[in-house]
């Protein structure tokens, strides 16, 4: 089941560099259209559930070296989320407050896209980058979301402050937080759980 899965994975063993990666398109939105194409016939059901959304948000990171490159390159962060409340997640707010994109939401099935909720055992990724660094702009990027369950504010950068700010009744743990050495990409996984 779900938490026997959940345990299984290791969120960040698919981080792996490829050198070859082949794309349909090399236009940001066809990137992303058909990484949420995939990412949207996920379900908790599946056995392999964890490691399809983990390996979708390798993609967008791994895929952005692609898209941008040499001194148009972009720093980028995605953030996985799982539900593992046993209640629906409203996504109120998500924000980039720094960056060069808008904030994607790639949900995977278990979504309701009329009411922006996340259900019980549903997971959806954030994705967003920067603008071009240049000597006036570092090109960061800076998500905020707001839940019902949680406060978030996450950045690209390990030097800066990424919160996850629960509210009362929930917590939330992170099972992935891992960064580019350069600085130019972070990926994030979350698990948001009721408090015992």
């Amino acid at each position: 089941g779900f938490n026997n899965e959940l345990r299984s994975h290791l969120f960040g063993s698919v981080n792996k560099k490829s050198r070859w990666i082949r794309l349909r398109s090399r236009e940001d939105t066809d990137v992303i259209e058909h990484c949420f194409n995939r990412v949207k016939s996920l379900g908790n059901e599946l056995e392999d559930f964890f490691l399809g959304l983990d390996t979708e948000a390798w993609f967008l990171v791994d895929a952005w070296s692609q898209v941008y490159t040499g001194l148009n390159s972009r720093r980028r962060v995605v953030v996985g989320i799982i539900n593992g409340t046993g209640t629906d997640i409203q996504i109120k707010q998500s924000r980039v407050e720094e960056g060069g994109s808008p904030c994607y939401i790639i949900p995977g099935i278990d979504y309701d896209h009329d009411q922006s909720m996340l259900k019980p055992g549903g997971g959806m990724l954030l994705f967003a980058w920067g603008s071009p660094p240049s000597f006036n702009n570092a090109g960061k990027v800076h998500i905020n979301l707001e839940t019902n369950a949680f406060l978030l504010e996450i950045s690209d950068r390990i030097s800066e402050s990424s919160k996850a700010l629960p509210f009362p009744g929930y917590q939330v743990k992170i099972l992935e937080k891992s960064f580019d050495e350069n600085g130019w990409w972070a990926k994030f996984w979350l698990l948001v759980k009721k408090t015992t």
